[in-house]
């Protein structure tokens, strides 16, 4: 997609960059749809303290601020690291559709009109005469 053009300080779109814009938009919306479970956080691998130990996994998060461990199995370990995954796709799939939204709704819903002051007129508002 090129980028949109800049005239008068207001960004221009073509009617093909918007529907380009809304394309992208339904493509990234369908592919939420299909998504496995999802969980924040990581997985972690802790190897064995002494050599009859065994390997263990670890995911650890934030909740409220503070970070929470909880042991799993290998087979636990191997789950959560592909429900990670498929959020980490989600969360950036969701900045894009974020991104698109605002670029869309800014050009396609009508804005407030802003009106321009005059730099002489404002600056000589301002001024305070002296032994004032």
């Amino acid at each position: 997609m090129k980028p949109p053009e800049k005239s008068a300080g207001k960004l221009t779109f073509s009617a093909a960059a918007l529907r380009e814009l809304c394309t992208a938009y339904r493509t990234l919306d369908r592919a939420l749809c299909r998504q496995p479970w999802l969980v924040q956080g990581s997985v972690n691998v802790v190897a064995p303290k002494s050599p009859a130990a065994s390997v263990t996994y670890t995911w650890t998060r934030k909740v409220q601020a503070k970070t929470v461990t909880v042991a799993l199995s290998p087979e636990q370990a191997a789950a959560f690291r592909q429900a990670i995954e498929a959020n980490r796709i989600i969360e950036a799939a969701l900045s894009r559709l974020r991104q698109l939204s605002h670029t869309a709704l800014l050009e396609e819903v009508p804005g407030v009109t802003k009106r321009r002051l005059d730099v002489q007129q404002n600056s000589k508002a301002k001024s305070v005469p002296k032994g004032a």
